[in-house]
């Protein structure tokens, strides 16, 4: 059964019985499917299975949002492919601006993918120094979205 069948039927075993919030774990797959408000389905960034590697990835890397420092930068990378929006919902103030401080914790953006809302978080201390992608951009799994300047230890 592929991943997306498996959150098709999540969804459909929610509406069933009025659930607001499902976890299932397999393995190194983690599917947290949780309703927002208004009853809208989103899910919770938990899926660790990575669909595919990009070319441009070592054999072995990690697919988290934080991969390595480049120089005196860390980058921010996506962890699926998708649809990249800077703000939670339309017409709303960015998650994040340049100049922002942010910790592991801080929301950065939300990805679309297969009509789920993903949140996407920092994983790491420093200011937003750059944002690569545009509101609304389609992108790559492993695709670097933002540039941080670390926070001195």
């Amino acid at each position: 059964m592929s991943i997306i069948d498996k959150v098709k039927q999540l969804i459909s075993i929610m509406n069933e019985n009025e659930l607001s919030e499902i976890e299932i774990q397999e393995d190194v797959t983690k599917i947290r499917i949780k309703k927002g408000e208004g009853g809208a389905v989103r899910a919770i960034p938990s899926i660790t299975a990575p669909v595919a590697l990009p070319a441009r990835m070592e054999l072995g890397q990690e697919a988290s949002a934080v991969p390595k420092e480049s120089g005196n930068f860390v980058e921010i990378v996506s962890p699926m492919v998708g649809t990249f929006y800077r703000a939670n919902s339309p017409g709303a103030d960015p998650c994040v601006n340049v100049g922002d401080a942010i910790d592991e914790e801080t929301v950065v953006c939300i990805i679309e993918a297969m009509k789920i809302m993903n949140e996407v978080k920092a994983e790491t201390v420093g200011e937003v120094v750059e944002v690569y992608v545009g509101d609304g951009e389609a992108i790559e799994f492993g695709q670097p979205l933002f540039r941080v300047k670390p926070a001195q230890k």
